[in-house]
């Protein structure tokens, strides 16, 4: 009998944009900025089921006043798990590695990652809710978990054949478990983002306001742009 399942796809995206600094999800940064960030992901699609995507990943981060490198890279697996109407749920997992020199004394951290992907709608406005966690394996920093967790509320702006744009913005939280020796809330966040798509390119550029939820931590602001090419076979 055949299957009702499509077919499997490469699919590779290249993204490489700039952006204020270097910033982690607990809320530092580092370098003088501005960052160039570039990010490879390839993999296939529909793999063992529809909608699941196996894939490798590198990212990298550079402060081009002092030319470091701060990079992470990895394996991933995210499928769904649960649809209703307009509702939809995504689960994924990984390895990954990440290579910070630029934090603290230095990082060379192994992890494990969670992903959960919820979309839905409120009313007619388009939601999504992406929660991520990382969970350290190893690393010469203290062992924890973090949990960085973001909603966005879409509104579209321009639909046509050629040209689609669309306006983000939503809350973001991070939360951290002994992740490099922190603890508790670290940073709320809002942040915005416009989106243009024609064909495979993606455009996007952002603009986010952080506020400390620690002593230390600094409320400031943040923006960034990028734009991603995206090859199907």
């Amino acid at each position: 009998m055949a299957s009702n399942r499509p077919r499997t796809r490469w699919v590779t995206s290249i993204q490489s944009g700039f952006a204020d600094t270097f910033q982690l999800t607990l809320g530092g940064m580092f370098g003088e900025g501005p960052a160039w960030q570039t990010k490879i992901t390839t993999g296939l699609t529909n793999v063992a089921r529809a909608g699941d995507t196996l894939f490798l990943y590198g990212w990298n981060t550079r402060d081009t006043p002092s030319h470091s490198n701060d990079y992470q890279a990895g394996v991933g697996y995210k499928m769904p798990v649960w649809r209703r109407g307009s509702q939809s749920l995504a689960l994924g997992t990984g390895f990954q590695h990440w290579r910070f020199p630029s934090v603290k004394t230095g990082t060379m951290d192994w992890l494990i990652p969670g992903n959960l992907v919820y979309q839905g709608r409120a009313g007619r406005v388009p939601v999504m809710v992406t929660s991520d966690s990382w969970t350290l394996l190893a690393s010469p920093l203290p062992a924890g978990t973090l949990l960085h967790t973001q909603a966005w509320m879409e509104h579209p702006v321009l639909k046509r054949d050629a040209v689609k744009v669309v306006f983000r913005h939503g809350p973001a939280h991070t939360y951290s478990w002994n992740f490099y020796g922190t603890n508790g809330h670290r940073v709320l966040r809002y942040q915005t983002m416009a989106v243009i798509s024609f064909g495979d390119i993606t455009i996007d550029g952002g603009w986010r306001k952080q506020w400390g939820q620690q002593p230390g931590i600094r409320n400031n602001q943040y923006w960034q742009f990028s734009v991603t090419k995206t090859f199907t076979r």
